[in-house]
């Protein structure tokens, strides 16, 4: 990361969120101007949503951590919880629990407790009927959003199985709205382990090319 970037991610996050090459943004709203910064500098960028300290970005990338992004609220009336992509498995769990839910499709017990929301999602581990909302930042810049607070299926372009499973190489996942269903009522079983979405191995390339058209993103597992 040049001096000059380095400058204007601290203008936007902070001097204390900047350090090495990483940077850790508190909202969406930086996350979006430390993309559109990184894009009009040409760096390239690397997402977690585990804390920057320790970790190492790609060869000539800005790690972006989205740790700080963590609030974690439930709609009752509504059935769904809302969580950023800093938030903890375990704390989302806690939260549903104690309104007497569980997210509708998600392994129960403590296993992947300290997993992170926005890499959880990324690694595709939740069925895709877990999801009722997703938000994320394109790697140029700009926030889209899919879902959020209902229930109901739509018809039209499934955003939310584009970025379950996507490793981070489309977008940067910032939030996830997830189902809730009343704790101790059998959960469906989910034949496919795998989420819905445009089949990648088809149109991996058009995805990649609609969501990063400049190959921005660097992938982490």
């Amino acid at each position: 990361m040049d001096a000059t970037l380095r400058a204007r991610l601290a203008e936007i996050t902070g001097d204390k969120s900047v350090e090495g090459d990483s940077v850790s943004p508190s909202t969406a709203e930086q996350v979006e101007q430390v993309c559109l910064a990184c894009a009009e500098a040409g760096a390239r960028i690397a997402v977690s949503s585990a804390p920057a300290k320790g970790a190492t970005a790609p060869a000539g990338a800005v790690l972006v951590s989205l740790s700080g992004i963590d609030p974690v609220d439930v709609n009752v009336d509504r059935l769904v919880l809302r969580a950023g992509a800093g938030a903890t498995m375990a704390s989302v769990r806690e939260a549903a629990e104690k309104v007497g839910a569980a997210i509708t499709g998600a392994p129960q017990g403590p296993a992947g407790g300290d997993a992170r929301v926005g890499d959880v999602v990324a690694r595709g581990e939740l069925p895709r009927r877990a999801l009722t909302g997703i938000e994320a930042v394109l790697p140029g810049g700009g926030r889209v959003s899919a879902g959020g607070a209902v229930l109901k299926d739509v018809a039209g372009y499934d955003l939310i199985g584009a970025l379950l499973g996507s490793r981070g190489r489309l977008a940067l996942v910032t939030a996830a709205t997830f189902r809730l269903q009343p704790k101790g009522v059998a959960q469906a079983a989910d034949l496919t382990g795998d989420p819905v979405g445009v089949p990648r191995g088809v149109l991996g390339d058009a995805l990649e090319n609609a969501f990063d058209p400049q190959r921005l993103l660097a992938a982490r597992s």
